[in-house]
């Protein structure tokens, strides 16, 4: 049996449009290191990587967002996008496009100030701590909406989450004040910006309704 990826991706698009656009910014800015020079200190610095004394001296707050999209490594980079294409996409579909822009960014923007103040000389970079928000965000509504989830997915999402905690403690290299600021970000902003119902299922009531109207008519 033939895999239509091209109908795979428009479908991914149409229920995941801004987790593919964060997904495919992410892919450019590893493209643009390794044209840039490379995964090293000097080129992810000149590309807009936190360094907390060009924030708080320079001025150069850019940088809050900017590390979000940039990486240490090809696999750095692979392991969060693959992490981002299932639970951002899963986080979208339930809250709509629109709240999890907001969770992402202010997640990525709130893991950055807490690595300003807590590890203030150091070089952070990675989609990580947007990507914990996106999980703190879930593991709330596996209690608040668990009607959202089926049973499984709901213990799927919380060992998920005790392995990342868990990987942010024991391996040394792992920012552990980015991941921990990204992650309560995400969980205490999704209690202020949950739907009433999926967000998906009002994108898939107006493609019957769609579907509906072409047929009457």
């Amino acid at each position: 049996m033939q895999i239509n990826y091209k109908k795979m991706i428009k479908t991914y698009f149409i229920f995941q449009p801004i987790t593919m656009v964060f997904l495919i910014l992410n892919i450019l800015m590893m493209f643009v290191t390794l044209f840039m020079g490379g995964f090293n200190v000097d080129t992810l610095v000149r590309l807009g990587a936190l360094y907390p004394p060009f924030v708080t001296e320079l001025g150069e707050y850019y940088r809050l967002i900017t590390t979000a999209f940039l990486h240490g490594s090809i696999l750095h980079a692979l392991f969060n996008m693959v992490a981002l294409f299932y639970l951002g996409g899963h986080l979208e579909r339930l809250i709509g496009s629109m709240r999890y822009s907001l969770i992402y960014l202010i997640s990525a923007l709130g893991s950055s100030v807490a690595v300003v103040l807590l590890k203030p000389n150091s070089v952070t970079i990675g989609a990580s701590g947007a990507i914990y928000g996106i999980i703190g965000a879930l593991l709330l509504l596996t209690f608040t909406r668990k009607e959202w989830f089926h049973f499984q997915a709901i213990r799927s999402i919380r060992n998920l989450i005790i392995i990342n905690i868990l990987f942010t403690f024991l391996i040394p290299s792992i920012s552990i004040e980015g991941h921990i600021g990204g992650l309560i970000i995400g969980f205490v902003f999704i209690q202020f910006m949950t739907p009433y119902e999926p967000a998906i299922q009002k994108k898939l009531d107006k493609i019957e309704k769609k579907r509906q109207d072409q047929w009457m008519n």
